[in-house]
């Protein structure tokens, strides 16, 4: 937010690029539709005072459980040891009971604006350290934590396509949502995805779910 608001918000010219071949593997948890409901209230409001930017269809909001392959460009599937990947993930989330999430308030990076999620025990942590775990021992291409580790959970509802041009209302919205509550939710259901940097439903291919189950 300080960045922000000395240097004022970037954006993200390869969303409007057609050619951008990035692409990944993501485990994610999908939020259902009384938080995404929730979520809406934050996204209109920021519409209204920034429109034409990139706002998230609720179909391609999600939180990232791990980024498996962070997108590159010219990644393909094909070539990929897919039932290796599917038997290494089903096992390391062996035990794994359902992740209780709380979202609450919400926070800005340069170019994008997300909700803020809070685990409510330390489920998430355990499973991405036995996802990380399983991936060391491990000869398959990953690229786990190599970008950042992950020890957050958020939602990215809105990326800037295009310089904003009301910078002091947006930052207004962040601040009368900072303390807002969204909702919580238990994620019982992991999906691994080849994906577009961005989610978009029409570029993500569904490799693998997987239940929560442990007691």
């Amino acid at each position: 937010m300080d960045i922000v608001r000395k240097e004022g918000f970037s954006f993200d010219p390869e969303i409007l690029n057609p050619s951008d071949s990035r692409r990944g593997l993501t485990l994610l948890l999908r939020p259902g539709e009384e938080l995404l409901a929730a979520f809406s209230d934050f996204i209109e409001a920021v519409y209204r005072v920034a429109p034409g930017q990139y706002y998230y269809p609720s179909s391609d909001i999600h939180v990232t459980l791990m980024p498996v392959i962070s997108c590159y460009s010219g990644f393909r599937l094909q070539g990929l040891k897919l039932p290796s990947y599917l038997e290494l993930i089903q096992q390391a989330l062996q035990g794994i009971r359902p992740i209780p999430l709380r979202f609450a308030g919400v926070f800005a990076s340069p170019s994008c604006l997300m909700i803020k999620g809070f685990p409510e025990n330390g489920e998430l942590e355990k499973c991405r350290n036995n996802l990380r775990a399983s991936f060391a021992e491990s000869t398959l291409e990953q690229s786990l934590d190599k970008r950042y580790r992950l020890i957050s959970a958020h939602c990215t509802v809105i990326r800037f396509q295009k310089p904003v041009q009301q910078t002091e209302k947006v930052l207004d919205l962040l601040k009368k949502f900072q303390n807002r509550s969204f909702g919580a939710q238990r994620f019982d259901q992991v999906e691994l995805v080849f994906n577009d940097w961005y989610q978009r439903r029409q570029m993500v291919q569904i490799l693998g779910t997987f239940y929560l189950k442990g007691k």
